[in-house]
């Protein structure tokens, strides 16, 4: 299996089983092609590195699930440098290898008792 197609059956699990969970996909790199491209989304904001999915789901102590998923290749300098600065600002975040230890992770996750949060005020 791709991690593309890996990505896509993770995100289908999600929303057939945790239909309320917030989640959002990070796949702006993958999908570039030229240098122009690159610059506008380095403009705009994208991080070599980031991971590829965040569940937005505070949990057992934890702001968030963050996972970079992998299937055969193996995470870049860049990614674990990412996931090692979201676990130091309170996420739990994880490099999982294939569908089965992906879900896994998200099925512990989401069993833990929410985390207490403050609200911020409108305005």
């Amino acid at each position: 299996m791709s991690e593309d197609k890996l990505q896509s059956a993770v995100v289908k699990y999600i929303q057939y089983k945790y239909p309320k969970v917030k989640y959002c996909s990070s796949i702006a790199g993958a999908y570039i092609s030229s240098p122009a491209q690159r610059r506008k989304i380095v403009r705009n904001g994208y991080v070599r590195g980031k991971n590829d999915l965040d569940l937005f789901e505070a949990r057992g102590g934890f702001f968030g699930l963050m996972l970079e998923l992998k299937e055969k290749a193996y995470p870049t300098k860049e990614q674990k440098e990412w996931i090692d600065a979201m676990n130091e600002r309170g996420y739990c975040a994880r490099i999982t290898r294939g569908i089965d230890e992906t879900i896994n992770v998200i099925d512990e996750y989401l069993i833990k008792d929410r985390t207490r949060i403050c609200r911020c005020e409108k305005g």
